[in-house]
């Protein structure tokens, strides 16, 4: 009986459409950071509620803050690429939450740098959009530090 509840289950839409709906707020984190490694604030704004707080490493920030240091970056040569490996995703109505690890390698004026950070989001759903409200970072050390 319980096999063929479990079946039942994963057979019908809602099972799929979660699994969807993970998906959509995975690619928010995902494209929000490819927006920053391209220094383009547009596409922060995307992704990301005009009211986003962002607690780095003891500070608090929001979009005039980090309008700021994309503005430092622009005037460096600077170049970045990101990995998320989502651990957790969750959502209950138009708020989602999800737990990763981030990792970025960076290029800043021709120093490399590697950063590994262990990260929250809180998204919420502006339309058909998952767009990013606070996001709390804690940096890792990696194995070259």
């Amino acid at each position: 009986m319980k096999k063929i509840f479990l079946i039942a289950l994963l057979s019908t839409g809602s099972v799929h459409a979660q699994t969807t709906e993970q998906t959509k707020v995975n690619q928010s984190l995902i494209k929000l950071f490819d927006a920053l490694a391209a220094l383009d604030m547009n596409g922060i704004k995307e992704f990301s509620t005009k009211d986003l707080t962002i607690l780095e490493s003891g500070a608090i920030w929001n979009l005039d803050t980090l309008s700021r240091k994309v503005e430092q970056l622009k005037a460096v040569n600077f170049s970045r690429t990101n990995h998320l490996d989502f651990v957790q995703t969750e959502m209950k109505g138009n708020i989602a939450w999800s737990v990763y690890y981030n990792t970025a390698d960076m290029i800043i004026d021709g120093i490399e740098v590697h950063r590994k950070w262990l990260e929250s989001a809180v998204l919420v759903k502006e339309g058909k959009v998952w767009k990013v409200k606070l996001l709390h970072s804690t940096t890792l050390r990696t194995k070259k530090e």
